[in-house]
């Protein structure tokens, strides 16, 4: 593909053309595929999953897309932070599991860890319950129904500097909540 091909499909992505989305996908996403499955040790399909993955966040950010001067260089760096979050969260499951051997505990959680976690999850459902009706409607838009920012202040008729406010402030009264629980929980009551 010559550069301006490439040039003027990415600008068409950023105004949002479908067919020049299509064709990056279906230019690309083989390739992409090939590079996953290298770099997995022959995982074929987290390797599919991987690129579908990328394919969607490339969709989802389409508008930056007049920016890029090299779509090849963009993906495989998405494409490697994408694998180094691979490596990262296995890692941290691996450690986990053998510390978990180690100790001997067991991964079903004990009577007394799911009593905590049940009364934790009360509390923060109790503290949402008892916040303003806009803000706790930002919450769960933002958090439990995957809105954007950008989306919550479109559908609400909001500023989106108020829909970050909201969110900051309910994550700070549920930090307040989970500390006082973590601190009761330590001190035995």
């Amino acid at each position: 593909m010559k550069q301006e091909d490439e040039s003027y499909c990415l600008k068409e992505l950023s105004e949002g053309s479908r067919h020049a989305f299509e064709w990056l996908f279906l230019e690309w996403h083989p390739r992409l595929v090939d590079f996953f499955v290298r770099l997995l040790d022959g995982d074929e399909e987290t390797a599919y999953d991987y690129a579908q993955d990328v394919f969607f966040d490339i969709w989802m950010s389409r508008k930056k897309f007049s920016e890029v001067k090299s779509f090849s260089a963009y993906l495989f760096q998405m494409a490697r932070y994408k694998v180094y979050n691979h490596f990262d969260k296995s890692a941290v499951k691996s450690r986990f599991c053998r510390e978990a051997a180690a100790t001997g505990a067991d991964s079903t959680p004990s009577g007394e860890s799911a009593l905590y976690a049940s009364e934790t999850r009360s509390r923060i459902y109790d503290t949402l319950e008892h916040m303003p009706q806009k803000r706790r409607k930002v919450f769960i838009m933002s958090r439990l129904q995957g809105y954007s920012n950008e989306q919550i202040a479109t559908k609400l008729g909001i500023d989106k500097r108020t829909v970050e406010n909201h969110i900051t402030n309910v994550l700070a009264a549920l930090r307040r909540v989970v500390k006082i629980l973590i601190v009761l929980c330590v001190a035995g009551l």
